[in-house]
């Protein structure tokens, strides 16, 4: 186990795994194929592609765009692996080549098994096994990759779910914008994300995309589109806002969704992954959609006035802070008196920052308490925002 690069949290990173280059996949001889389109199968799928390089440093070719986006066009290695079901990997005879899963193996290779081949040898092979083995392969492609510089309040932590989604929903956006940009096909051109390996990168200040040739050795797309970082995020900031379906709240087949990126549907939010662009084209804080917060609000009041008998629960109410007429999304006060929480939403990528301008200025300068919580918190883990509200009214 070593320290994480990308978050900098020590002990992380690992345990590592062997790491095995198939050279073809064959069905095993003895084994009838699978011809029922409903029969159960295994699931586990190959990783999107991974840049390994280090964050090139300063004076070293970066193309500047504004204070918040740069560029760097490159030639390198993209890395795809497999790790298996439940992530535990493969167990991998090396004696005759048979691999199987590590968390449900129909033949326990450990033991006398059949080679997966025709074979004049009688006797079974006594089985070599290499356990956990993550099937793996990397390729050279044409690269543009571009970091994002965050101010506060915005932060990206490496790894957790409000990055995930962000940055997932500006890469499909980002993709399908470079193909309209170059007038191309859909899929010749994919990109991908990854915290800078960088000290601003550990703390969620800095973030990087990268735009990568799908065809093998490069197709020289994507280094150009480091020369047009503006209109390329332009584009893909119109895709995010402008989804042909009135009633697209946070993605569709109209604007993001596509069966390539199928697994990922729960991530893309485009409402989030244009805050998040806006921010790094022209900075400041750019507002969170109003619609999104007064949906998630009644999300939440509606619960909290079912789960807090106890209490008074109103909503959208006016109050008076430093001379100052704000409205305060939900109140919470004790039926027996003395206990009152005040609370509001905040953007996942601002964290514990309301996103009404004039409770965020009054929660800045101290004047007023405002318990925050997470927008997406509330849409997917509503327990959990309740136990957050709970804990501050206790």
């Amino acid at each position: 186990m070593v320290e994480c690069e990308a978050c900098r949290s020590p002990a992380t990173f690992g345990p590592a795994k062997p790491w095995f280059r198939p050279p073809g996949f064959a069905h095993p001889i003895d084994k009838q194929p699978v011809t029922t389109p409903d029969a159960p199968n295994e699931t586990a799928y190959a990783t999107r592609a991974k840049l390994i390089m280090a964050t090139p440093g300063p004076n070293t070719g970066w193309l500047e765009t504004g204070t918040r986006i740069r560029a760097y066009p490159i030639r390198e290695k993209l890395l795809v692996s497999n790790s298996g079901p439940e992530s535990d990997g493969y167990s991998y005879c090396v004696a005759c080549g048979r691999i199987e899963t590590t968390v449900d193996p129909e033949v326990i290779l450990t033991q006398p098994h059949s080679r997966p081949f025709p074979s004049d040898e009688e006797e079974l092979c006594p089985g070599r096994v290499s356990s956990r083995v993550v099937l793996g392969t990397d390729f050279i492609t044409d690269i543009a990759l571009f970091s994002f510089m965050l101010d506060d309040p915005f932060c990206v932590f490496p790894g957790n779910d409000e990055t995930a989604s962000a940055l997932r929903t500006v890469c499909e956006a980002v993709a399908k914008a470079a193909g309209r940009l170059l007038q191309i096909e859909s899929g010749e051109i994919l990109a991908e994300y990854r915290p800078a390996l960088t000290d601003n990168g550990a703390m969620g200040k800095e973030v990087e995309i990268f735009i990568y040739d799908t065809l093998a050795g490069g197709a020289g797309f994507s280094p150009q589109l480091a020369y047009q970082t503006r209109p390329l995020f332009e584009q893909a900031l119109q895709i995010l806002e402008e989804c042909p379906a009135a009633d697209c709240d946070s993605s569709c087949y109209r604007c993001l969704r596509s069966f390539r990126n199928k697994i990922e549907h729960r991530l893309l939010d485009r409402k989030l992954g244009g805050q998040f662009l806006r921010h790094a084209l022209y900075g400041g804080y750019q507002p969170y959609p109003a619609d999104r917060v007064r949906t998630s609000t009644e999300i939440l009041y509606y619960d909290l006035v079912r789960q807090f008998p106890d209490f008074t629960v109103e909503t959208n109410v006016q109050r008076q802070v430093s001379g100052k007429d704000v409205t305060i999304p939900i109140v919470m006060a004790s039926r027996a008196g003395g206990r009152e929480a005040l609370i509001a939403l905040h953007s996942p990528i601002a964290p514990e920052v309301p996103t009404d301008r004039d409770l965020r200025e009054a929660m800045l300068a101290g004047n007023v308490r405002i318990v925050c919580v997470d927008d997406l918190l509330i849409r997917r883990n509503l327990p959990a925002a309740i136990r957050q509200v709970r804990g501050s009214v206790a």
